[in-house]
């Protein structure tokens, strides 16, 4: 079942759709963003200052619509929601045409009448029509031919309780969709290893099983930080053998990364991640470094860097990145004795790859509106843990000033041959990999949301041979890190 979340611009789709992923099986539904609108479920954290810095819009086109229908044609999950630009245009038949129902939400009587009018004229089944209001109460006017009534105070940053529309709303895709009706597979002796979201979310302790009122049971994942330790102590009793790692359903990228990273460290080279856009395995690879390296193909690289730290910033620059540019991936080079910050609208797995293509003393992921989750640490005590900023380096100011620059120029994603332009000025400011208008000393952020750690045993890389927080004196390092400093 393939259904489009529609309806006229600030009407609340993103929230509603994010509040369906909250309440809908973690083990069937994708989310498919038609729209190159630069978000996704985390733009519905409750930290909306720190969403607001880093969201930045860009522009629809006809070859980013057609590579849409693709994907949606090409999913085979029970539930796939797609989620679509507020503004009603032709060029939208062609995704209509590629799902097979469709959900309206609007604050406006007229739009919500012709979005409803558009997509029955192209023979899409009606599952709801909704008014969006931000104040009032909660109705349900009717529930046939389809859905009808009021929703209320879809915000970013909220996820709505005791919802009765959210609630009936859920409980008609999954009826409609036949989730229950599992697909029977034969059981197969395979020479993989695979992780799969929900069994191990569930053998970690972070799932729950709700019966619906017709007895479906639905079972939901909901990864918190608390998972990054338990997830390294448990990943090497699922090794042996020296099979490959299939890693299928993750949607939580700083989870993804810590699984292979976890696997990586246990010796394991062969590992792959499930990508549901493209319907195949994707190979975690450790990609090679460069010096100095601002740019490779499809990615742009913005690093600040001070003697402790390296934050990493990388831009997607094209609308779909692609295998071919992923085989030519090149990454800037990091000292193993800093820790690092990454951040970027990635795929989940190539976010995942650039983890396991470091050795840094620590590595934390960026989720807007939370801060930084530490994946990967020489120091065991350290994983899990999120910390809100980066100790010396003002990352808020440079979100602000890439957000600014991307305004002032229209924010300047140019279609050439289906590849992005960049602008002369963006590029001038990239040259100098370390950029110090936005080194501050003053700035400290210690781990604002420390974990306990009683692992014992756990597998980490070579211990530095100096302690966390020592102070080192460029006398004292190798020659090579030397040249790495200056």
């Amino acid at each position: 079942m393939k259904i489009i979340v529609c309806g006229p611009p600030h009407s609340g789709k993103s929230v509603l759709v994010a509040n369906l992923m909250k309440y809908l099986p973690t083990d069937e539904p994708i989310m498919i963003r038609a729209s190159f609108d630069g978000e996704g479920n985390w733009s519905n954290n409750e930290n909306q200052e720190e969403v607001r810095r880093v969201r930045k819009k860009g522009e629809n086109s006809s070859l980013f619509f057609k590579r849409i229908c693709q994907v949606i044609e090409k999913q085979t999950s029970k539930i796939v929601l797609v989620d679509i630009g507020g503004v009603l245009t032709q060029e939208k038949e062609q995704v209509f045409q590629s799902c097979d129902s469709f959900v309206v939400v609007s604050k406006d009587e007229k739009m919500k009448q012709k979005w409803l009018e558009f997509g029955q004229k192209l023979g899409l089944e009606c599952i709801a029509c909704l008014d969006s209001r931000l104040d009032g109460e909660e109705t349900i006017e009717q529930t046939i031919p389809y859905l009808q009534g009021r929703i209320v105070g879809l915000e970013r940053g909220k996820i709505l309780q005791n919802s009765q529309v959210i609630e009936k709303l859920t409980f008609d895709i999954i009826k409609k969709s036949k989730y229950h009706e599992k697909d029977e597979k034969e059981e197969q002796i395979s020479e993989e290893i695979k992780i799969e979201d929900t069994q191990i979310g569930f053998e970690l302790g972070f799932g729950k099983e709700t019966v619906l009122e017709d007895g479906t049971r639905i079972k939901q994942v909901e990864w918190t930080n608390k998972a990054i330790t338990k997830l390294y102590q448990t990943i090497p009793s699922k090794l042996g053998n020296n099979l490959p790692v299939n890693i299928y359903g993750v949607r939580a990228n700083f989870v993804l990364a810590a699984i292979c990273k976890a696997c990586q460290l246990n010796g394991v080279s062969d590992i792959s991640a499930y990508d549901v856009r493209l319907q195949q395995y994707i190979p975690i690879k450790k990609n090679p470094q460069k010096a100095k390296v601002i740019q490779a193909q499809g990615l742009r690289y913005h690093t600040i860097e001070n003697k402790q730290s390296l934050f990493l910033d990388v831009d997607v620059t094209k609308e779909a990145y692609s295998l071919a540019d992923y085989a030519m991936c090149v990454l800037p080079k990091v000292s193993k004795n800093k820790e690092l910050y990454l951040s970027g609208r990635l795929p989940n797995w190539l976010l995942a790859s650039i983890v396991n293509s470091y050795e840094a003393k620590s590595i934390f992921t960026f989720q807007p509106g939370k801060g930084f989750t530490c994946v990967s640490s020489e120091d065991k005590t350290k994983l899990g843990s999120i910390v809100e900023g980066i100790n010396g380096i003002n990352i808020n100011q440079y979100f602000e000033d890439k957000k600014q620059e991307a305004q002032n120029q229209s924010i300047a994603i140019i279609k050439k041959q289906g590849i992005f332009v960049n602008f002369k000025n963006w590029l001038k400011n990239l040259k100098n990999p370390v950029n110090k208008k936005y080194l501050d000393d003053t700035l400290y952020f210690p781990n604002t949301k420390p974990l306990p750690n009683t692992l014992n045993s756990l597998i980490v890389s070579p211990v530095n041979p100096t302690e966390q927080g020592e102070r080192i004196d460029e006398k004292d390092l190798p020659e090579e890190q030397k040249e790495e400093e200056k």
